[in-house]
């Protein structure tokens, strides 16, 4: 997605300084088959991108705004994204289907090898101790 979005955004800014790019090359004597010349340059093609470029400037501040104000709506305190707290034993046992002590038992272990059904639960958990 963001190859895809990079490259949308350059042939746009690319298509929208069409002008510009055709005026220096006419005037290092290349001529380009699009927009405007060097000897060419007018006021009324010149205000009809400057338009442009404003309903785009317009256009994005609304969307980040817009943003801004999603964010503030949803999380709403002032430091919403902070980590959480260290998960237990209890805790990661739950997850896992095992009790505390067995999940004691394969954090101090060097090795384990875990097993899972089609379905993905954990139907064994073997620890090894390497000497």
């Amino acid at each position: 997605m963001d190859t895809a979005f990079t490259v949308a955004f350059w042939v746009g800014y690319i298509y929208l300084m069409r002008h510009v790019l055709s005026v220096v090359l006419s005037y290092f004597g290349i001529s380009a088959p699009w927009g405007l010349q060097f000897s060419d340059i007018s006021v009324p093609p010149t205000l009809t991108d400057i338009r442009t470029y404003v309903l785009i400037v317009l256009v994005n501040a609304a969307v980040f705004i817009s943003w801004a104000l999603y964010n503030r709506l949803m999380f709403g305190r002032r430091n919403r994204r902070r980590h959480s707290g260290p998960a237990t034993a209890a805790q990661t046992g739950a997850f896992f289907s095992l009790t505390a002590e067995q999940v004691r038992t394969c954090q101090a272990a060097q090795r384990m090898v875990m097993t899972h059904d089609k379905s993905g639960r954990l139907i064994r958990c073997d620890t090894f101790d390497q000497t």
